[in-house]
């Protein structure tokens, strides 16, 4: 799984991830205020130690009784709780405290636990305190028990010697004399050094206020907000994998064994600006992520068609859910706009869309009922029929194939919007008429399922499907670059540049010191000299130019150039509004890339005398 797919993944479960934090975090806070904060104190006692024996024989540290629960043990337990006062219970003070000793340091460490910061802090203090006054009574009573070990190597040297007064050659008599003796010296040491242990111990260190137990509580949100994602993210992933729509783009082409004719991009933005502007986005001159995957799906479907003279289309979904009317309608929009006589056939009986997103011009009156105009020049809209039969036999019928082959006829481009294919046999009817269909399919929505289904049931039915227009991706940086391209010219057209340029003198030879706006200027009035008034023009129904072109050539210079044929071209910057756009052509007459539209008009030698082939 890449990146991508895992952040779109949590994006699509953003609510199981919401979810799972805001329980989590709840929870969190809920524990946080029933939860009794416990507080810790530690005191230290540093035990001595003294070294026993002397000369040859070695020595060894001495110190107190080191066990820890001597700490917490019941005269200790007893002199504490005497120390704090308030009658309370030495076994349940012993219960909060522990202890434990390190070797190495001769550190004995109390610590105490308490509801209350001070109140840990005194009941530390206090057990260490009555701990270091019962050591001297541990010293004792370890002293007391070296006294007996050394009564008995004492009786053992004595009954030693007594044998061996009897016999001096006793083996085991003269071993227990030895072993005896060397035992009683080493005890003999021992106890002096427990009576020289003054003071066994003290309190090195005092308990200061108690510090919390725990983790902190901000500390217990952060975790608590990391345990909440972690679950949400879990929960996320636990839909995916019961979650059988359409991810991707590849995902979907897969599934339908076809191509994908096009990303449609920015669908609920385009429908948005539609309604809101009163227009489809196609026949505006912004070029959007839509507009651009519309002409990218109307190209991919003209070279399905071979590049036929005229092609038929239906636009299908594989679910109700997917705007496919919409896409049918900026299609068809698409290909008037780029020429080609258009009509679109609102093929959806049961629930019509096309005929309120293609409406007719303002005033125009006619038959609501027939094929009639649209508000995009070259594109014309069959509306719904009206009939009484189901829908699925009228357009069974030869009166519906007729008309779809009258329509096909009358039109460059025929383009029909069709029901989604599981719906009915609306569209499979349709897709029998025409040369291939195009199946809208929505990621994210698409139920892979339904899609495999719906191309199962074109392909059944003998309908040829040219592809897929899959819809719902969200913005990729191709379409983002495509709908931009061109923008960066404006930088060199800027009014301030274009005043820079007229007013900067150009020293080339022959300049005559004039600017070069003034030369740009003074070579269309050499080249228009030579041509004819407009008047003593024939003008042809086949030549005369249209309102733009005719604008065109009065409020811009016109320049004359001779072609090999005989025909003399005019050619003018076309008066484009809005800011520029690069459209690379190659021109066969000036052998260098154009920048921008030209509108060109053609006349004959015929229709003038005075042009001879060559002259300028």
């Amino acid at each position: 799984m890449t990146v991508r797919e895992f952040l779109r993944t949590v994006w699509d479960g953003k609510w199981y991830v919401l979810a799972a934090v805001v329980i989590v975090m709840v929870a969190a806070v809920f524990y946080l205020n029933r939860q009794v904060t416990t507080y810790q104190a530690t005191a230290t006692v540093q035990l001595n130690s003294v070294q026993s024996g002397g000369g040859d024989q070695g020595s060894s540290a001495v110190t107190a009784n080191t066990d820890p629960t001597l700490v917490t043990s019941l005269p200790v337990a007893e002199a504490a709780a005497e120390e704090l006062g308030g009658g309370a219970d030495p076994q349940s003070l012993a219960s909060r405290v522990s202890a434990s000793y390190d070797a190495d340091t001769l550190v004995m460490t109390i610590q105490a636990d308490d509801a209350g910061p001070v109140r840990a802090g005194a009941l530390a203090n206090a057990f260490a305190k009555a701990y270091v006054a019962y050591l001297p009574t541990v010293v004792d009573q370890q002293a007391a028990k070296i006294e007996k070990q050394m009564d008995a190597a004492s009786k053992q040297v004595t009954d030693a010697q007594a044998t061996l007064r009897k016999s001096r050659s006793d083996p085991k008599a003269k071993a227990l004399q030895s072993s005896g003796t060397d035992t009683l010296n080493s005890l003999t040491r021992t106890w002096s050094a427990y009576g020289s242990l003054n003071p066994p111990g003290q309190v090195s260190r005092a308990a200061t206020a108690g510090v919390p137990l725990g983790l902190g509580r901000g500390s217990v949100l952060a975790i608590s907000f990391l345990a909440g994602l972690a679950a949400g993210v879990g929960l996320a992933f636990a839909r995916r994998g019961v979650d059988f729509r359409l991810r991707t783009v590849a995902q979907a082409a897969e599934i339908a064994d076809a191509p994908v004719l096009a990303e449609v991009d920015g669908v609920k933005r385009a429908l948005k600006d539609s309604r809101h502007q009163g227009r489809l986005p196609v026949a505006s001159r912004a070029a959007t992520p839509y507009t651009e995957s519309i002409r990218e799906l109307r190209t991919a479907v003209q070279v399905s068609a071979q590049h036929s003279d005229k092609i038929a289309v239906v636009v299908t979904a594989a679910d109700p859910s997917a705007p496919r009317s919409f896409i049918a309608a900026n299609l068809a929009a698409s290909w008037a706009l780029s020429g080609r006589r258009t009509i679109a056939l609102s093929g959806d009986m049961r629930r019509p869309e096309l005929d309120e997103i293609l409406p007719a011009p303002e005033g125009w009156e006619g038959d609501p009922r027939s094929l009639r105009p649209t508000q995009v020049p070259n594109l014309s809209l069959y509306p719904v029929p009206d009939q009484p039969l189901d829908p699925a036999d009228f357009l069974a019928t030869s009166q519906a194939r007729d008309l779809v082959a009258s329509l096909r006829e009358q039109a460059e481009v025929l383009v029909i919007d069709a029901p989604p294919v599981l719906a009915a046999a609306d569209a499979t009817i349709l897709g029998s008429y025409a040369d291939g269909a195009v199946l809208v399919a929505s990621v994210g929505k698409t139920d892979q399922l339904v899609l495999a289904e719906a191309v199962k049931r074109l392909r059944v039915n003998n309908v040829h499907l040219s592809g897929l227009a899959v819809e719902g991706i969200t913005g990729s940086r191709r379409m983002a670059y495509a709908s931009t391209y061109g923008d960066s010219a404006a930088a060199d057209t800027t009014p301030e540049s274009s005043t820079r340029e007229q007013s900067a003198p150009e020293s080339s030879p022959g300049g005559g010191g004039k600017t070069r706006a003034e030369r740009r200027s003074a070579v269309p009035q050499r080249e228009t000299s030579a041509q004819p008034p407009a008047a003593a023009r024939p003008a042809t129904s086949a030549n005369t130019p249209s309102p733009v072109h005719a604008a065109a050539t009065t409020a811009l210079p016109v320049r004359t150039v001779p072609v090999t044929t005989g025909a003399v071209r005019t050619a003018a910057p076309s008066l484009r509004q809005g800011r520029p756009r690069i459209q690379p052509a190659w021109s066969p007459v000036q052998n260098r890339p154009r920048t921008g539209a030209v509108a060109v008009v053609e006349e004959t030698t015929a229709e003038r005398p005075d042009a001879t082939p060559g002259a300028r």
